[in-house]
């Protein structure tokens, strides 16, 4: 088996599909994603639907059950950047796939505040502690952080404030690229955001 049957598709919170993107979720036997993710798509699938499991390496076997037949994978953003294409290769080899990545978090993020990314310290809180975010507080230093959830950027920010980092600057990023964007900005010491959208990251400016 050489042919590409799976394809990793990223998609932002605008929905929007480039037209390889469409047809490989429009040709798939089964799309699989987030359920957040297959409404985008929704328009687009004709194939069975497959909201990700908990834990999500339960839907593996249901995927590889499809084989040789098409299967589109939705993800937000960059699947190979603290994205599902990162599980994936683990069980299907990359000539049996193909990826058409959308702009990831990290990439919006630098886009929205002027940011350059590869001056940046990249970070992950999705099913992670907060702890390596210790390390990477240097003086003058910037962090894009993914969020875990909507209590992610207030507990970072305390941590912060407990460790002497008080007037770093904080921008929570919310809902990138979609019709909820909303960026707000306040200091670790003064961390007083309500109502967070739980898909957000934190952009630290330490």
């Amino acid at each position: 088996m050489t042919r590409p049957w799976l394809s990793i598709i990223g998609i932002g919170e605008d929905g929007a599909l480039s037209p390889a993107a469409r047809g490989c979720v429009t040709g798939a036997s089964l799309v699989v994603g987030g359920t957040r993710h297959l409404a985008l798509a929704a328009a687009h699938i004709h194939g069975d639907r497959l909201p990700w499991p908990r834990p999500i390496d339960a839907a593996i076997p249901a995927i590889l059950a499809r084989r040789p037949a098409p299967v589109a994978v939705l993800a937000s953003g960059d699947p190979y950047w603290f994205g599902i294409g990162t599980t994936l290769a683990r069980h299907v080899p990359p000539a049996e796939t193909r990826c058409i990545p959308a702009p990831s978090a990290f990439s919006l993020a630098c886009a929205t505040l002027g940011w350059t990314l590869q001056d940046c310290t990249v970070l992950s809180f999705c099913g992670r502690p907060l702890v390596p975010l210790l390390p990477a507080l240097q003086p003058g230093a910037r962090i894009l952080a993914l969020s875990a959830d909507a209590g992610t950027p207030a507990a970072a920010a305390a941590m912060m404030a407990a460790h002497g980092f008080g007037p770093s600057r904080l921008h929570v990023l919310e809902a990138l690229g979609g019709p909820a964007h909303r960026v707000r900005t306040c200091t670790a010491a003064a961390f007083d955001l309500d109502a967070v959208h739980p898909l957000n990251m934190v952009a630290i400016e330490v």
